[in-house]
């Protein structure tokens, strides 16, 4: 499949899931606000509930996500003074042995010695989406 095609496909269809997370969060909330004028709610008040509800939308745009960073082309752009640069392997192996984990903090894959606008996390590795043209990242603590 062409790259570009599958690109405009991953953002239309991105939009469509935001737009329907949109519409889930302004019932939620009214919901909510009915419970507090007395009426009756459309969902229970209660946390895990509002993640349910949006956790169909929420997966896919992940692995939209996910997608869409293994396939895009990338801009670079001079390194920070600040972050980790680190070769790809170590990283990998630091994730796999549990240093990393994506509420640590994030990276952007990195190619002579420029930094790309493709991000990296440590996730990426369990659903083995892992850009093999590159060879190192930057990593940025929270």
């Amino acid at each position: 499949m062409d790259t570009q095609k599958r690109l405009q496909e991953i953002e239309a269809e991105d939009e469509k899931l935001r737009a329907i997370l949109d519409e889930k969060e302004k019932v939620w909330w009214d919901a909510k606000r009915a419970k507090a004028t007395g009426e009756n709610p459309v969902f229970a008040d209660d946390y895990q509930e509002y993640l349910k509800m949006r956790e169909p939308e929420v997966k896919r745009l992940c692995e939209l996500d996910r997608e869409q960073r293994m396939i895009m082309p990338y801009e670079l752009k001079k390194l920070p003074d600040y972050g980790d640069v680190m070769p790809l392997k170590d990283f990998l192996n630091c994730v796999k042995s549990g240093g990393f984990i994506d509420y640590d903090g994030f990276g952007y894959y990195v190619k002579d010695n420029q930094e790309s606008d493709i991000m990296i996390h440590p996730s990426d590795l369990h659903y083995k989406a892992i850009r093999k043209d590159f060879d190192t990242i930057i990593w940025f603590n929270r």
